[in-house]
């Protein structure tokens, strides 16, 4: 998005698709930040049974002898250096210190000769991050706009708030694109009420929307224990709902009013001019100019796929709610069907106003199989009699059984995964196949872990996209359900050293989750936060966009640096929406990682 422009760009898209944002200025320290060190570890710890790979920077071209101490100061396992040498992804020369074979738990520190010292971290057969996955799901209350955000539910009191954007249940369409409402002869107004605030802005946008509560529900398919009623600090707890489908299903409630009453969904609703950076005047922000933009095919199907989904998962606990949810499905359904190929404009052209990000997609393809694999697997669970039509249009697409990476403007593989996670009628080599290829990629990003510098999942010779780090929790998802599948523990290996990525084994030795640490992400490109900061820190559990080197058009994300290094410093988020944004469809991820390992951690507690 901009200023948070994209979330979870594709690096076609990203080349093309945003205009510079103009009018913000830098907060803070200069982009970089200090002297990283040389021993870079996950900061947090590591599994008894996991591979525990630190990777070091040196110029040495032979191997260095390292030491793996305990808390006081004892040599529990030592050895020596594999020499990496230059790091695409980083331009550092690098060798890789693996003291996997060592025994114990408790604190350690790792000392490598002639380099130094890493920070202490924790060796355990227990969960990692018992907690993260339930603070990364608190990230969706603390966005929710429509509603007063009260103290009781968040981790810091000053970050309470009174309701955003109540004017959402009647907002015009810009420029009077939808024309006169065909019942009262007026002009059209749209009840988007119920959402989650996008990113760092308070745009409401279907195709990001939709992969994000995608991924909450596809965790929840896949296990049903994740967040039940009272596990969340909700307003809806003890209603007799998991807390995980009361915080989607209120996220979601805008979909359904993102459509007319002909015709497609709007593609986006936003402000008319960008908010204020930071945002401390909820009044003043909620009398800004608001429209709901011009419609979009894709948007469409992303309200069908949406709805189709949480019908399935809220029946046995609200069948009202669900057939509401699943005659708005079915609507949107027939309406994509009926213009399938409505793309949103990218050009500047006064289509619509400046005030949100765009979400250009010109491949409609993927978004009606991914819209199809929901909408056929709800109509059988209730034994409708369009699941064939559904069926059909599932099993004749160019995508059917797509594997690969997710994110918004790419979602057949989500389609995929639904069909994988729920029991349906489809011919059993169907599955095998989806099966034998989601292995086969699992398979290949455990070789193109294996062969960086840092435990990224991302080539190191190709650019960072907008938004990396989604990109590597959304290659985790893969490798965690390749795993329920096939058992392979590269797999799930693979998944806790892309994690040692992200909480501190990469270029910058940061831990891109906020509160997780020794050097951590402190701020990032988001309104409200930023608002109380820093008397009052971010909460814990966000994640960071990352190194971003395919579009660089904010003023403090540093250009010309290797594409892991392309990532803004410390006190700069105002003004690093390329690098430092924070997105609903990136912590969604993060909460389906965070709580996969933690259920998982049995599998690793060897030793």
């Amino acid at each position: 998005m901009r200023p948070s422009l994209f979330s979870s760009l594709s690096l076609a898209l990203a080349a093309a698709a945003m205009p510079a944002v103009l009018g913000q200025t830098a907060v803070g320290a200069p982009a970089g930040a200090a002297d990283p060190g040389p021993v870079r570890v996950n900061q947090i710890g590591y599994a008894t049974g996991a591979d525990k790979i630190a990777t070091v920077v040196a110029a040495a071209r032979t191997p260095l002898k390292w030491r793996l101490k305990d808390d006081r100061g004892r040599t529990v396992a030592s050895g020596t250096t594999r020499v990496v040498g230059a790091d695409k992804a980083s331009g550092d020369h690098v060798h890789q210190a693996d003291f996997s074979r060592a025994t114990g738990q408790g604190v350690r520190r790792l000392t490598v000769a002639g380099a130094g010292t890493s920070v202490p971290f924790t060796v355990t057969r227990r969960p990692l991050y018992p907690d993260l996955g339930r603070e990364a799901m608190q990230y969706f209350y603390f966005h929710r706009m429509g509603t007063p955000v009260r103290a009781e539910y968040l981790q810091h009191a000053a970050h309470a708030h009174a309701a955003l954007h109540t004017g959402d249940n009647s907002v015009p369409c810009y420029k009077n694109w939808c024309g006169k409402d065909p019942r009262t002869g007026r002009d059209q107004r749209l009840d988007v009420s119920g959402s989650w605030a996008d990113a760092g802005d308070f745009g409401v946008y279907p195709v990001n929307h939709a992969i994000a509560a995608w991924t909450l529900l596809n965790l929840y398919e896949r296990d049903n224990r994740a967040y039940g009623d009272g596990s969340l600090a909700l307003p809806e707890r003890a209603n007799g709902v998991p807390d995980i489908l009361d915080e989607v299903a209120h996220g979601s409630r805008f979909m359904a009013g993102m459509l007319p009453a002909t015709g497609l969904a709007s593609h986006k609703v936003h402000n008319h001019t960008w908010s204020p950076f930071p945002v401390k005047d909820i009044a003043a922000e909620n009398a800004m100019p608001r429209s709901a933009m011009p419609p979009s095919t894709n948007a469409t199907y992303a309200v069908a796929r949406t709805n189709a989904q949480l019908a399935r998962v809220l029946r046995k606990f609200d069948a009202r709610k669900a057939d509401r949810l699943w005659a708005s499905a079915r609507d949107a359904w027939r309406r994509a069907e009926a213009r399938p190929d409505v793309d949103y404009p990218e050009a500047n052209d006064g289509t619509d106003a400046e005030g949100g990000g765009d979400y250009p997609d010109t491949q409609n393809s993927d978004d009606r199989y991914a819209a199809a694999a929901e909408l056929y697997l709800t109509a059988e669970r209730r034994a409708d009699r369009t699941a064939r039509t559904y069926r059909d249009a599932l099993t004749r697409s160019p995508h059917y059984g797509e594997i690969g990476p997710v994110d918004w403007g790419r979602v057949a593989a989500a389609g995929t995964l639904s069909l994988l996670a729920v029991e349906n009628g489809l011919p059993a080599a169907d599955l095998a196949r989806m099966r034998a290829g989601l292995r086969a990629v699992a398979d290949t990003l455990v070789t193109t872990q294996r062969g960086e510098g840092y435990p990224a999942l991302l080539p190191g010779a190709e650019p960072y996209p907008w938004g990396s780090n989604s990109a590597i929790v959304n290659r985790m998802m893969l490798l965690g359900t390749a795993y329920d599948i096939g058992h392979d523990r590269r797999h799930l290996k693979a998944m806790h050293r892309a994690m040692d990525y992200l909480l501190g084994t990469n270029a910058l030795r940061i831990s891109y989750v906020t509160g997780y640490g020794a050097h951590r992400e402190t701020d990032l490109h988001d309104r409200l936060a930023w608002g109380q900061y820093p008397a009052t820190p971010y909460p814990k559990g966000w994640l960071s966009g990352g190194p971003n080197s395919v579009l660089i058009n904010d003023p403090v994300t540093p250009k010309g640096r290797p594409a892991a290094k392309s990532y803004a410093g410390p006190g700069t988020a105002p003004s690093a929406w390329g690098s430092k944004e924070n997105t609903v469809n990136w912590n969604a991820p993060l909460v389906w990682v965070a709580t996969y390992l933690k259920s998982t951690a049995p599998d690793l507690a060897s030793r």
